[in-house]
């Protein structure tokens, strides 16, 4: 009876450790990496104070007539960079922001004690309730700035109807 006995080779202890560390090297880099996207960038405003802090205290005043939404920042200290309109009529909404109608919303966006007029007669066609959202713009530690869309709660209601 002839009996073979083969030998039979495994790694080296060198190459299974640096193949285990090249693994725990990867795993937490892609940790690091999907737990960096999951955080926000903050956006400060006004000396470094938190932009959410900031939209509490935007007030401004806002009357629709004919097609002309008109918009003063007279009581507020806040300066608005920009406006989302959300236009509801019937059942749909559609949002549109002041910027989109060029020269007649400030370059710098409405500051303390500014008035604007804007004819968005094109957009609203048979709107029931516009809604008027503050957009205010802060910087970033990036060293940018970034836009910010204040909650629900700064925002204005007006019925068209």
């Amino acid at each position: 009876m002839n009996i073979k006995i083969m030998k039979k080779r495994g790694l080296s202890p060198v190459v299974a450790t640096v193949l285990l560390i090249a693994l725990v090297v990867v795993i937490g880099l892609l940790i690091f990496l999907w737990m960096r996207g999951m955080t926000k960038e903050a956006v400060t405003k006004f000396d470094g104070e938190n932009i959410e802090l900031i939209c509490e205290d935007v007030d401004f005043d806002a009357s629709y007539s004919a097609g002309t939404l008109s918009i003063s920042n007279t009581e507020g200290n806040v300066p608005i960079f920009d406006l989302q309109i959300k236009i509801q009529e019937g059942s749909s909404y559609k949002t549109v922001n002041a910027r989109d109608y060029g020269d007649e919303w400030p370059g710098t966006g409405l500051n303390q004690g500014g008035i604007a007029s804007l004819d968005i007669s094109d957009a609203t066609g048979e709107a029931s309730k516009l809604t008027l959202i503050p957009i205010l713009r802060g910087s970033v530690q990036s060293g940018g700035q970034k836009n910010h869309v204040c909650e629900k709660s700064s925002s204005i209601k007006i019925i068209t109807i």
